[in-house]
């Protein structure tokens, strides 16, 4: 196998790229209800008059979806969900989705986000009227044993088509075929964690650093043989 010192530059290049994945997963692993995100790239061999080389094909990102742990606040209207499924916010530029359950009440004692943006119930938003606040493993919200509404939480039959934005929410471009979640549950005074595990972003950035290195020397070792090669055909010459 023959080894092109452009592909193998490239390879390191693409290593650094996964650096830089790691590095936000490690920079967010305090943030709730993150999703950790990652680069998937492939070499394939390709065959030339010259001999076998490779080949790198193109780079995807792919992000992990999977529930964070959940940490208990207290707090009335921080909300975890427990199983797949997203908060339903809406914002300016239109529906948004979340698993950062960090709500509050507005001067209209409509349930918001930090942002200030509604969170939408089955019907609408969520006005809570009343001073003994309750809420259900369903999503039904009581105040003073009155139902006022049930929090909308929306799962996605292709949630890697979902588009990530700002402050952990993410966009439906109509195509990740959202619908009503039904295998769920609410787990009131609790928040969701980042889903990133620092001891294996650690443990990746290291070896991140070591191939990059291993690279490094290969790009080194390449350009000295050619060099070898040149100057023995020179003197054959």
């Amino acid at each position: 196998m023959r080894y092109d010192v452009t592909d193998v530059a490239l390879a390191g290049a693409r290593k650094l790229t996964q650096l830089d994945f790691v590095a936000n997963n490690l920079a967010n692993a305090s943030t709730t209800s993150f999703k950790s995100e990652h680069p998937y790239y492939t070499m394939t061999a390709r065959s030339t008059q010259e001999g076998d080389s490779l080949e790198l094909g193109p780079t995807s990102t792919k992000i992990d979806f999977a529930q964070g742990t959940l940490m208990v606040t207290g707090n009335t209207f921080d909300l975890g969900i427990e199983g797949e499924g997203f908060f339903t916010i809406r914002t300016p530029q239109g529906p948004a989705y979340t698993r950062n359950g960090s709500f509050m009440l507005n001067a209209r004692r409509e349930l918001v986000t930090a942002a200030g943006d509604q969170v939408m119930g089955e019907t609408g938003p969520i006005v809570v009227e009343g001073d003994n606040v309750q809420i259900g493993a369903d999503g039904t919200i009581y105040a003073d044993e009155n139902p006022v509404g049930k929090i909308r939480i929306t799962v996605f039959a292709n949630p890697h088509l979902l588009t990530r934005s700002a402050s952990g929410r993410f966009l439906d471009q109509a195509q990740a075929g959202g619908r009503a979640a039904s295998d769920y549950r609410i787990a009131g005074g609790y928040l969701e964690m980042s889903n990133g595990n620092s001891v294996k972003e650690m443990v990746s950035m290291m070896e991140i650093q070591r191939a990059f290195e291993t690279y490094q020397k290969i790009i080194l070792t390449i350009t000295d043989m050619d060099k070898i090669s040149t100057g023995r055909i020179g003197k054959l010459i």
